[in-house]
């Protein structure tokens, strides 16, 4: 069985994982690991130590972990996607879907400044292809480093990151289009460049959901590890994808409730639950 999960943002104040062993009910019985990208603040100070701890503690439970990069840990490997069930399942983390990576950041004018500049750059580079979009978004990512980030010092600092991030109310509207657009994007990226796919699994945006678009493929969105809206994960069997709920017992966190099947020997890529 393969499971994924994604955004576990270890090491910011906002994540509900406090300990790596919180983790541990959802590592039992997996023969492959996917954890589908922002895994880690790797922008926020995460110290090679702590990279190294956590990469161990995965790798000591199951027998293969694939780490997906994400724009907060552009550098924890150097895969972007994944590609399961003889391509009938595409996993990314979801940043590539957006021209402008993370629409509803405080720092987008920065990133599509930094985009802008990396196309201009290299004006023969086609930005619909994915191996050029996920070049430039963790290029991207690594270069925003710098920029300010209050979210992982205290609780205080915390506060005024919440302050930042919903006054004005530009950044709520533009998250809020995000989860609006994400499915439809995923799904013509996923026919246009892995026509295969009947399954595209995601992270990023923090919205868990299962969208089933006519005949594309199913869209999943993992959600987070963060509150309010949690996070589901996603099983790969041999001839189906299963979603569950990721729920917390006491201080651990265990797969809960079959949220959507989806039979991956179906052409039509139609899904039950």
């Amino acid at each position: 069985m393969i499971r994924i999960l994604s955004d576990l943002h270890l090491y910011d104040a906002r994540t509900q994982v406090r300990a790596l062993g919180q983790l541990e009910p959802l590592l039992a019985g997996v023969r492959t690991l996917v954890l589908n990208g922002d895994t880690c603040e790797m922008r926020r100070g995460a110290t090679p130590a702590q990279l190294a701890e956590l990469k161990a503690f995965f790798r000591e439970r199951v027998p293969d972990v694939v780490f997906i990069t994400g724009n907060h840990d552009p550098a924890i490997s150097d895969t972007h996607e994944l590609l399961a069930a003889g391509g009938r399942v595409w996993v990314t983390h979801g940043d590539v879907c957006f021209d402008d990576l993370t629409p509803w950041s405080r720092h987008v004018p920065e990133i599509r400044r930094l985009v802008a500049a990396k196309r201009a750059a290299d004006p023969t580079a086609d930005f619909a292809q994915l191996a050029v979009r996920f070049r430039i978004a963790r290029e991207v990512a690594r270069e925003e480093t710098d920029l300010p980030d209050r979210t992982t010092r205290n609780w205080w600092a915390h506060l005024v990151w919440a302050w930042h991030t919903f006054f004005p109310p530009r950044q709520p509207w533009a998250m809020l289009r995000c989860w609006r657009d994400l499915p439809g994007l995923a799904d013509r990226l996923a026919v246009a460049q892995r026509p295969n796919a009947r399954v595209v699994v995601m992270g990023h945006v923090h919205f868990p959901g299962v969208w089933r678009r006519g005949t594309g493929p199913v869209v999943i969105n993992t959600g987070s590890f963060f509150r309010p809206l949690g996070g589901n994960l996603v099983d790969v069997l041999d001839d189906r994808v299963q979603v569950r709920r990721i729920v917390r017992d006491g201080d651990r966190f265990q797969p809960g409730r079959l949220i959507a099947e989806i039979p991956l020997d179906d052409a039509a890529g139609r899904a039950t639950g």
